[in-house]
């Protein structure tokens, strides 16, 4: 059975300076075993910053100035740490956490939100001790509310018998009736002044009864031309 042959390996030159061994496949032979490189160095490697001759580097190092100089202000634990300490802070989620929660800005936040959760309780419960005394109250707000319904519908009915009493005095009524009442008595003035002149009555029952219904008849009538001549102050309108 025919093997196919193996690859003859060549040597070449690294861009460091160092000599390695390639094969016909183009690959680097390093002579390291992969099984023994970390799991972290399997990860992609970050992306190189933009770097130019023309003045690139000064920037560069400026605007990593300004992001140390921030980390430093705001995160003065991490500015200290080794990059052994840095690797095992973002590789284990325990340290992380140990590390997250020590925070001055985190711990601030929890007392915070501690205080807060307190002030809930206190409230909730300050609440709850007053539940009956608010039912209490509700209770008799009801019960007001039953007697303002109940004298309210007491006052419709008294000022539906008000209206109904004042009908009888409006200003039209009330010239009728005096109108009725002056001819009653010019009538009854007739019948007294007949009755004399029938021998019914003597001359000072006669004189007395007559004069007393005209004078009561001439005063209504007054009072009717009064209206007829300025019916406003009977509250009517000409």
């Amino acid at each position: 059975m025919a093997t196919s042959p193996r690859p003859r390996p060549t040597t070449g030159t690294s861009s460091d300076g160092t000599n390695s061994l390639q094969d016909e496949t183009g690959s680097i032979g390093t002579g390291l075993n992969r099984s023994s490189v970390p799991s972290y160095e399997n990860r992609p490697p970050p992306p190189i910053p933009p770097f130019s001759a023309a003045g690139g580097g000064a920037a560069y190092t400026d605007k990593l100035a300004a992001k140390q100089a921030t980390i430093a202000e705001e995160y003065p634990a991490i500015i200290n740490m080794s990059k052994e300490e840095l690797e095992e802070l973002l590789s284990s989620d325990v340290v992380f956490d140990a590390f997250f929660e020590q925070l001055e800005q985190v711990r601030n936040m929890m007392i915070l939100q501690d205080e807060m959760r307190m002030q809930n309780e206190l409230l909730a419960k300050k609440t709850l001790s007053r539940e009956q005394e608010l039912i209490q109250l509700r209770e008799s707000i009801h019960e007001h509310e039953d007697k303002v319904r109940e004298i309210y519908s007491t006052l419709q009915e008294k000022l539906k018998k008000q209206q109904e009493a004042l009908q009888r005095f409006t200003p039209e009524l009330l010239i009728a009736k005096l109108k009725s009442e002056s001819q009653s008595c010019d009538e009854l003035s007739e019948q007294v002044a007949n009755s004399f002149l029938e021998g019914g009555l003597e001359v000072d029952a006669f004189l007395k009864g007559y004069r007393e219904l005209r004078k009561v008849y001439h005063l209504r009538n007054a009072k009717i031309e009064r209206v007829a001549r300025k019916p406003q102050i009977m509250g009517l309108t000409q």
